[in-house]
């Protein structure tokens, strides 16, 4: 999603569902600014999920369906990318499938050899849908989050996802 509008379109959904919170932890009040600076296509690639019809989702740009899902894919060193990942309330029970596809997608179209993810430990929705999406536990870091509505930092889980691990988690 390169177009404003579009990326605008995803923040104040988010807002509307009540997910800025989870999808931005360490801003206290995320706001639209926020978004649209840690969304910049210069700073990341933001793909969406969307819904062909009712129970699929198909990952890519899909403008006359409806958004499920997005995955945001940030440069972090070399050809390790940064993976977070933020579903709609209507599409939860899609959740492990879209996110796998994104990361599919993300090895496929990006120069990328890992996907690592930084993940607030009381956030454990977000590191196990991780490890169903192959992602193995590298670690807990002490105090490495700031978790805003905590209002302090918090042990994070650091995670990490290749295309062998993704691929070996979607044979099981």
């Amino acid at each position: 999603m390169h177009a404003q509008p579009d990326r605008d379109a995803v923040f104040h959904r988010m807002q509307a569902e009540g997910l800025t919170a989870c999808a931005m932890s360490a801003l206290a009040n995320p706001t639209l600014e926020q978004w649209r600076h840690i969304t910049a296509p210069e700073r990341a690639v933001l793909l969406g999920c969307h819904g062909a019809e009712a129970g699929h989702a198909a990952t890519g740009p899909a403008p006359s369906a409806r958004l499920l899902a997005c995955a945001m894919f940030s440069p972090r060193r070399g050809r390790v990318w940064e993976f977070d990942f933020t579903t709609f309330r209507n599409a939860a029970a899609l959740a492990v499938p879209m996110a796998r596809g994104g990361l599919g997608w993300a090895f496929d179209n990006l120069d990328c050899a890992a996907v690592m993810g930084l993940c607030p430990s009381p956030n454990r929705h977000a590191w196990r849908l991780a490890e169903s999406c192959g992602f193995r536990v590298l670690g807990h870091l002490p105090d490495a989050c700031l978790h805003a509505r905590k209002n302090a930092w918090v042990d994070g889980v650091l995670v990490l996802c290749t295309p062998q691990s993704l691929a070996d988690i979607e044979k099981l």
